[in-house]
């Protein structure tokens, strides 16, 4: 490349600032969520963010990927991968939103970080591929932090846990391994015609079945949105349009205009918003130094290895 090519090569750096924000914004999902479901009920809100977001891909799929409802439901006929992937996309979704309800907002995401670690290993185990360099030693590095996080008093480690608390750890290590599973099969699925707007669309459309179909099926009472406080609302509606839709559109623009792999190495500043935030809404706070070492611990260490990942070397 020339020095006037490079001039005039556009800057990488404002999609990096878009994958930040992507990365904060979906940081804030599982509290918000768990704000919202504390007064409202959660396969309503499911459903209603499901429902947005699908109203926005089916938009964006005709603006922007010129496609009508005749041609997309053909390619959906023939992707028949995109039903799988929708299928995890759902599992991935319920159980997240259980796990919130059960525990704390920020252990769900400390959990969430293990996906990249779980993807290696699931493809080592299923697929018979080769593990990425470092994956053992950052995955231990990265629980050795996770462990300090967990565990607030070393004199009685099991003090800090609750029944629920266990039993919600278990569902969000369940939902990880289903995430990694939907990687999985990004990975080695053929797409041939598929957009950003088109998958938002197929995947709203089926977390929208899924999700009316639990809520009636559950019993919900739809009525307390009308007994909801303003605080509870206010983070239905960040779930709904901050998080499922901008979110989703804003990482989508990042992945698209820079190396995906960059945007990727981001993922763990998901677990420093998910900090700030539950101090801040849920009062969910770490109150240890051993705590905070912990969460830097598995910053750094996932950080790190997603980073590793992009050198020619490990490719």
């Amino acid at each position: 490349m020339t020095s006037i090519e490079a001039d005039h090569a556009p800057s990488i750096w404002p999609y990096i600032g878009l994958g930040i924000l992507a990365h904060a914004i979906w940081g804030a999902y599982p509290v918000m969520a768990k704000r919202a479901v504390a007064e409202t009920p959660k396969f309503s809100l499911l459903f209603l963010a499901s429902a947005t977001a699908m109203a926005v891909g089916y938009w964006w799929m005709r603006r922007r990927g010129r496609l009508d409802a005749h041609r997309a439901f053909h390619i959906l006929r023939s992707e028949r991968a995109l039903w799988g992937l929708a299928l995890f996309v759902v599992l991935r979704s319920v159980s997240n939103i259980i796990a919130i309800e059960l525990t704390k907002a920020v252990w769900v995401q400390l959990l969430y970080l293990a996906s990249p670690f779980l993807v290696a290993i699931l493809g080592l185990a299923i697929y018979a591929e080769p593990v990425p360099p470092y994956t053992f030693r950052a995955l231990i590095v990265s629980s050795i932090g996770a462990v300090l996080v967990l565990v607030e008093d070393w004199r009685n480690v099991w003090s800090g846990f609750t029944r629920n608390d266990i039993l919600g750890l278990g569902i969000a290590l369940v939902s990880a391994i289903t995430l990694a599973f939907y990687y999985l099969m990004v990975r080695r699925s053929h797409l041939r015609h598929t957009g950003g707007g088109l998958i938002m669309f197929q995947q709203g459309l089926a977390m929208t079945t899924t999700f009316l179909a639990l809520s009636l099926i559950t019993g919900e009472d739809w009525g307390q949105w009308t007994h909801a406080s303003a605080g509870a609302l206010a983070a239905a509606l960040i779930v709904i349009f901050v998080i499922q839709v901008g979110g989703n559109l804003i990482q989508i623009t990042a992945l698209g205009g820079t190396n995906p792999s960059l945007i990727t190495s981001l993922t763990a500043l998901r677990l420093v918003s998910a900090l700030f935030l539950a101090a801040l809404i849920l009062g969910e706070q770490l109150r240890t130094p051993s705590q905070w070492i912990g969460a830097g611990i598995v910053v750094a260490a996932v950080t790190a290895y997603l980073l590793l990942q992009r050198s020619p070397k490990s490719t």
